[in-house]
């Protein structure tokens, strides 16, 4: 991929030629012979399972980054429940000596 855009190879071998050529982000292959038709197959199935993973992957870490809570909002709520639970509590505690109980 870090050939230029216009970039294409060609190639002969007895009977069996192929040409290669770069069209922004896709690779062209055209071949003469069965057997560089399945290679390039081959490849191109394999490059689409590689792609689906990467996108696969890349859905799942964008909604375990949504999923995570901010850890200082976190604090602060647990730390005024904290304290609004220990007021209460000491207002119970009053009114229960208070009334004797």
């Amino acid at each position: 991929m870090k050939l230029p855009p216009t970039a294409s190879y060609g190639g002969r071998s007895g009977r069996t030629n192929v040409a290669v050529n770069r069209k922004g982000d896709t690779i062209i292959v055209h071949a003469s012979c069965d057997s560089l038709q399945r290679q390039c197959e081959y490849y191109e199935k394999s490059s689409s399972v590689w792609r689906e993973r990467y996108e696969g992957m890349a859905d799942l870490y964008e909604a375990e980054l949504k999923q995570r809570s901010n850890p200082i909002k976190t604090f602060f709520t647990g730390l005024v429940a904290g304290i609004a639970i220990t007021i209460l509590g000491m207002i119970i505690i009053k009114n229960k000596l208070k009334n004797g109980n």
